[in-house]
This record gives structure tokens, C-alpha cells and sequence, in this order.
């Protein structure tokens, strides 16, 4: 059976679609798990807590530009297999 270009496009879109999700889940967990842990510390009463906030903050902007564009090519992702299931 041979399959149209549209129809192709959709599992491939399906595809990166799925891999696009985990990556931003392990992405957003990863993160969450390293703050959680950090507060876990700050909240403890450690006497380096100015530290561990400066460390904090660097987490965020380490995992924020990452889990950006990982939403990003999420969104592109279910924009184009939209797109290409409307057209089959």
C-alpha cells in the first residue's frame, strides 16, 4: 500500500511530536528535582544560603532557554501535524 506524501509527513510530525514531549518533560522534571532540592536546603537553615539562592537562579537560566525551545518545536510540531492530518 503506498502511502501519500501528506500521510507521511503525519507520522513523521507524530514522531517528533512524541520525542518533542519527553524531552520537555525530562527537561522540566530534571529542573524541578534540582530546585526542589535546593529549597529543601535553603529552607534547612544553611548558613550558606545566599549561595544556594545565587545557585538556584543559575539552575533557571540554565533549563530556561532549553525548555524554551523545546516548547517551541513542540508547538511547531502539533502545528504541522494539524496542518498535514487536515490534508489527508
Amino acid at each position: 500500500m503506498e502511502y501519500t506524501v501528506n500521510e507521511q509527513k503525519v507520522y513523521t510530525n507524530a514522531c517528533r511530536e512524541l520525542e518533542c514531549r519527553a524531552r520537555l518533560d525530562i527537561l522540566m522534571s530534571k529542573e524541578n528535582e534540582l530546585l526542589e532540592l535546593l529549597d529543601l536546603f535553603i529552607q534547612g537553615g544553611n548558613h550558606r544560603g545566599g549561595t544556594l539562592t545565587f545557585r538556584r537562579n543559575s539552575i533557571r537560566d540554565i533549563f530556561k532557554p532549553k525548555i524554551d525551545e523545546v516548547k517551541r518545536q513542540l508547538k511547531n510540531c502539533e502545528k504541522r501535524l494539524t496542518y498535514n492530518v487536515n490534508r489527508c
